[in-house]
């Protein structure tokens, strides 16, 4: 289930310079940089990609595409990442262990590399990714397309995979300008009420 069915939530607002041709152009646009699971052997630590907005999983249909006048979809971004202090115990462990087993009492450098490389891989296998999924909705009435996040590295992330998918530039616009381009504040619902028809 959607988080925008849960209450307010922010947006970001771009601005493309030309529309997409139709649904079908779109899906195809989509499917060339659809997300791709993490697996724990991966030498890759996160992975980026569209998703249907509604099935987060589904990275072949995106049966929820069309939505009145607007395309929606999402962006799903997963990330192994361990902090230091997870890190700590597990690493001083392995550390211990291979001293002891190998007799030593100081661990190369590049051993230590190593042996903390080692580590992190049982870590992944042994958990999830943190798994962040941003939901689009672009409305083809205004042109204007809605990012549901205004966190710097989404809109980063989502304006590089945006453009090379679409083969579109497009631009971030104040949401002041996204309003009068609207015709007006009272026509400023929120996005995803559309969407959805939720009250």
């Amino acid at each position: 289930m959607t988080r925008l069915l849960k209450g307010n939530v922010s947006f970001t607002v771009f601005k493309p310079e030309k529309m997409p041709e139709d649904i079908e152009k779109t899906r195809a646009a989509l499917a060339e940089y659809t997300f791709q699971r993490l697996d724990p052997t991966d030498l890759r630590n996160e992975s980026v990609g569209w998703v249907d907005a509604v099935l987060c999983f589904d990275n072949e249909n995106f049966q929820s595409l069309m939505h009145d006048s607007f395309f929606v979809f999402a962006l799903r971004e997963d990330k192994y990442s361990f902090t230091a202090a997870q890190l700590r115990p597990y690493i001083e462990e392995a550390e211990f262990v291979f001293k002891r087993e190998n007799n030593l009492e100081y661990i190369a450098a590049q051993q230590k590399k190593d042996i903390k490389e080692q580590v992190i891989r049982r870590m992944r296998t042994n958990s999830y990714p943190k798994t962040t999924v941003t939901e689009v909705a672009w409305d083809m009435d205004s042109g204007l397309v809605y990012l549901f996040s205004q966190s710097g590295a989404t809109v980063a992330k989502f304006t590089d995979i945006f453009e090379k998918s679409f083969q579109i530039s497009i631009e971030q616009v104040s949401l002041f300008d996204s309003v009068k381009e609207l015709g007006g504040a009272e026509k400023m619902e929120p996005i995803f009420t559309k969407i959805w028809g939720q009250e």
